[in-house]
């Protein structure tokens, strides 16, 4: 465990307040380590170096922006755990949800979402045809579990 210690902390930038990795990260930005041979959340792994444990079915979150703002943060004083859902709130709340067009998955604009559900009533496989998308992205669009944030 000492040996992955020392390779953490070689990629991490401490700073006055927070612990900025410089490491690898995956897709989502969230930093990467390894260790026993598998890649883990940097965050993840820096708060169980703190000694803190993560209890079955809580993530690490990180802090609210008002404390940190930095997703590549990896001080355990600048995280917590959370549920899923808190983690999507607080990333709502600061504005760093990639979601609607901005996350890296997404085929429809905002217009055309509003389109989708101004014509709700007409036949959700065609509709998905129209847009590119599969009727099940339809009827999550219309049943608001998907984009329910926008008007």
């Amino acid at each position: 465990m000492e040996e992955a210690r020392e390779r953490f902390f070689s990629k991490v930038n401490k700073t006055e307040t927070c612990w900025l990795w410089t490491g690898s990260c995956f897709n989502n930005n969230h930093g990467q380590f390894s260790y026993d041979g598998k890649p883990v959340l940097a965050h993840r792994f820096s708060w169980l170096l703190a000694g803190h444990t993560i209890p079955e079915g809580l993530c690490v979150c990180h802090a609210p922006h008002s404390i940190c703002g930095h997703k590549n943060c990896v001080n355990p004083q600048h995280l917590r755990v959370g549920t899923h859902t808190e983690n999507m709130r607080d990333k709502i709340a600061d504005g760093t949800s990639a979601r609607g067009t901005k996350h890296h998955k997404n085929k429809l604009t905002e217009e055309q979402v509003r389109e989708i559900l101004r014509r709700s009533d007409e036949n959700q496989k065609r509709l998905g045809e129209e847009f590119g998308v599969s009727y099940k992205t339809i009827h999550g669009i219309i049943h608001r579990r998907i984009w329910a944030w926008l008007d």
